[in-house]
Order: structure tokens, then C-alpha cells, then sequence
């Protein structure tokens, strides 16, 4: 009977550290679901002075300073965008004016090619024409 005393305490004391486990786990999760809801409504706040401010709003001075921060980066960041985007257009720009030279290139060297080929033709046609005269010259004397 000893034993089996021993075993319901044992059950017993298990029972309750799983039952303190689970309070713990659940005042865990109470306290970081608060701590996320906390900082959200914390960041909505400050999106909304942060407008207020930019809308020319008055505010606190204690807080201004965080704010004309807050806008500086603001500002730092459309600064970056908008250079990304001049040189992207830059970069677009320098690809079309290499591709049109590219393609004048091929122009050029085709024209040229097609002239070489008009004056083979000719100086071909001219060599034919003075064998005919050297010919009649010949058949002549």
C-alpha cells in the first residue's frame, strides 16, 4: 500500500508542476500578445503625429525633435528613390544610344560592303570593256 501512496504523490506532484507550466505558458503568451498589441498602438500613434506634424500641425516640443528626425529620414529616403530612378534612366538612356550606334554600325558596314561589291562590279565591267577594245585594236591591225 506504501508504494502505491508513493506513486499517487508522484502523479500528484506532476499534475501540479504541469498545471504551473501551462498557468506560466499561458501569462507568457498573455504578456507578448499585450507587449505586440502595445507596440502597434504605439507605432499608430506615432504614424499619426508623425502626420500631424508633416500636415503643419503644432506639437509638443519634446517631441519635435524626434519628428523633424523622422522627417529628415523621410526625406533622405525619397532622395535615394529618386536617384535610383535618374539612373536607371540614365543607364536605359546609355543602353538606346548604344544600340542605335550599334545598329548605325551594322548600317554603315553594310552600305560599305554593298559599295565595295558596286566596284568590284564596275572595275570587273571595265576590265571587260578594255579586253573588247584590246580585242578590236588586235583583230584591227
Amino acid at each position: 500500500m506504501a508504494f502505491l501512496d508513493k506513486l499517487n504523490k508522484m502523479a500528484k506532484v506532476i499534475e501540479d508542476k504541469t498545471a504551473d507550466a501551462i498557468e506560466f505558458s499561458n501569462y507568457s503568451a498573455a504578456i507578448t500578445a499585450g507587449e505586440n498589441g502595445f507596440a502597434m498602438d504605439i507605432k499608430k500613434i506615432g504614424e499619426f503625429y508623425y502626420e500631424f506634424y508633416v500636415n503643419g500641425g503644432t506639437v509638443e516640443p519634446n517631441i519635435l525633435a524626434v519628428l523633424q528626425s523622422a522627417k529628415a529620414h523621410q526625406d533622405s529616403i525619397a532622395q535615394a528613390k529618386a536617384d535610383i530612378e535618374r539612373l536607371n534612366a540614365e543607364i536605359a538612356a546609355e543602353k538606346e544610344a548604344a544600340k542605335a550606334e550599334r545598329a548605325a554600325a551594322k548600317e554603315a558596314a553594310k552600305a560599305e560592303k554593298e559599295a565595295a561589291k558596286a566596284a568590284e562590279a564596275a572595275a570587273k565591267e571595265a576590265e571587260e570593256q578594255v579586253e573588247e577594245i584590246v580585242e578590236e585594236v588586235v583583230e584591227a591591225e
